[in-house]
């Protein structure tokens, strides 16, 4: 696999693991009083990207560009 395809799966598994954490912190941390809303936003954000991740590894699958290990 080339670093052009490996890059985007990287960046956005970095991305996801960065919304759940801000998510975490404003579920833990947060008190509300500015907006009662980020923690929703930042989970919302985080399936939007996991649904763009499995979009992603499907089309390089159909593609031929991500092949399974167990050929």
């Amino acid at each position: 696999m080339d670093i052009i395809v490996k890059l985007p799966i990287f960046l956005l598994l970095g991305f996801i693991v960065f919304s759940l954490a801000e998510g975490m912190y404003f579920l833990a941390k947060d008190d509300g009083a500015v907006d009662k809303t980020r923690v929703v936003r930042a989970l919302t954000v985080r399936i939007a990207l996991s649904l763009a991740l499995f979009a992603l590894l499907i089309l390089g699958h159909f593609s031929g560009l991500l092949n399974p290990h167990a050929l």
